[in-house]
């Protein structure tokens, strides 16, 4: 197993010391490997590949800052409500019935993209632009403390979430609908993932520029509470709790990560037991997903929910609620899970529907969650081979940008 020279293990234990305070707790990141990152990019010991993402993050804040704010109030299709600053978007597999004669009500091709549900007509490419942008500025505010950055994310934010004229209202009722038919789906819940990996991180990164005020902090607040009580009392958001599949997984890990930023432990132990309840409808006996097996992108729909699952754990481990050892009654488990996975990455045949090329890459959230729990060679060896296998995919790729600029220390063999 790799081990750190003692230069670099000095300077990790050093550099904890200068650590930024912040106000939240961080969902997605971590504020000792954000200190980890600064310091060994500044002082030129970061690895060749975390510098290369590292440079690759400063080319993309650089393209958002000459990009116009997206808003809800730019989509030319009108919600059901008749209210622009209602979010909506058409769920991604549903296609016009050529059998009816105005093609409503569409009809389900799982794994098949229909391109006209992923337009500007509606929301979805917008929000998740908006998140991503921002959290991609505020990551560039934090290494350089360039000022500039801060102001477009914070400009950002105001838009989405505060200003009168472009904010989007705090629920998702219209998301992934589908035309001709009723608003009763809790599906569209999934595409809050881009609100709440990234904005309460953002907050975090941005609340030490000059440029925040506290009534940045107060709207936004207000709005991300808002948003935490719809998914919880509402009916759709009630019916997202119920779900064992991937919808399940990331309603649950809206919920928890929004009740550990704003504070509601109670709720938060509540999720983290629901989540473990879950995982016995949600696995087979051998760590299988059994509803994302059933689908034709069953390897991706599989990696998706086991990192919906492995963020909900590392979200648990500061209340002191083990999600990664623990072990249903019939000994499902996220490690079980994983281990269903692994074999493709040794070169065995995946044994289920996939309209796609199955790509590793999807693997590597999930694996180095795993890793950086446990730092044992099983993990270690596991995560070296999946990096070696994907060398010569660019860094674009989100998941192997993500890890590379918070593994450092972290070098191929």
């Amino acid at each position: 197993m790799q081990t750190l020279k003692p230069s670099v293990y000095l300077l990790m234990v050093m550099c904890l010391f200068s650590i930024n305070v912040f106000s939240n707790p961080f969902i997605r990141l971590d504020s000792e490997r954000l200190a980890i990152t600064k310091t060994m990019i500044i002082n030129g010991t970061a690895s060749k590949h975390t510098l290369e993402a590292y440079t690759l993050l400063i080319q993309q804040a650089n393209i958002l800052l000459d990009r116009k704010n997206p808003t809800v109030m730019d989509k030319s299709l009108i919600p059901p409500s008749g209210d622009k600053h209602d979010y909506l978007s058409i769920s991604r597999y549903w296609w016009p019935d050529p059998d009816t004669k105005d093609g409503l009500p569409w009809i389900r091709r799982d794994g098949k993209t229909n391109p006209d549900t992923q337009t500007a007509a509606v929301d979805r490419k917008r929000l998740a632009l908006m998140g991503k942008g921002v959290y991609i500025l505020g990551l560039a505010y934090y290494f350089t403390e360039d000022e500039t950055y801060a102001s477009k994310a914070i400009s950002m934010l105001d838009t989405w979430f505060i200003s009168p004229d472009t904010r989007m209202n705090p629920h998702l009722n219209y998301g992934q609908s589908i035309p001709g038919q009723p608003n009763t789906r809790p599906f569209g819940i999934l595409d809050g993932r881009s609100i709440v990996q990234f904005i309460p991180d953002t907050i975090n990164l941005v609340s030490t520029s000059v440029q925040w005020t506290t009534n940045h902090q107060t709207q936004l607040t207000t709005w991300l509470t808002s948003y935490l009580e719809w998914l919880t009392e509402s009916s759709l958001g009630i019916k997202a709790s119920e779900l064992s599949n991937n919808h399940g997984s990331w309603y649950k890990f809206q919920v928890l990560a929004l009740a550990r930023y704003l504070g509601d432990t109670p709720l938060a132990k509540k999720t983290i037991r629901a989540t473990k309840e879950s995982l016995d409808q949600m696995l087979n006996t051998e760590g299988g997903q059994i509803h994302e097996l059933e689908r034709t992108r069953s390897y991706f729909y599989s990696c998706f929910n086991l990192e919906a699952l492995t963020s909900i754990a590392k979200l648990a481990d500061p209340i002191a609620m083990d999600v990664w050892a623990f072990e249903t009654q019939h000994k499902k488990s996220l490690s079980l899970a994983l281990q269903y996975l692994t074999p493709v990455v040794k070169g065995e045949t995946w044994p289920h529907d996939t309209l796609k090329t199955i790509d590793t890459t999807d693997l590597i959230p999930i694996v180095s969650a795993f890793y950086d729990k446990y730092k044992t060679d099983p993990y270690y060896t596991l995560l070296q081979t999946l990096l070696t296998q994907n060398t010569q995919v660019s860094l674009k790729d989100a998941n192997l940008q993500e890890f590379w600029l918070f593994h450092p220390e972290f070098n191929l063999n």
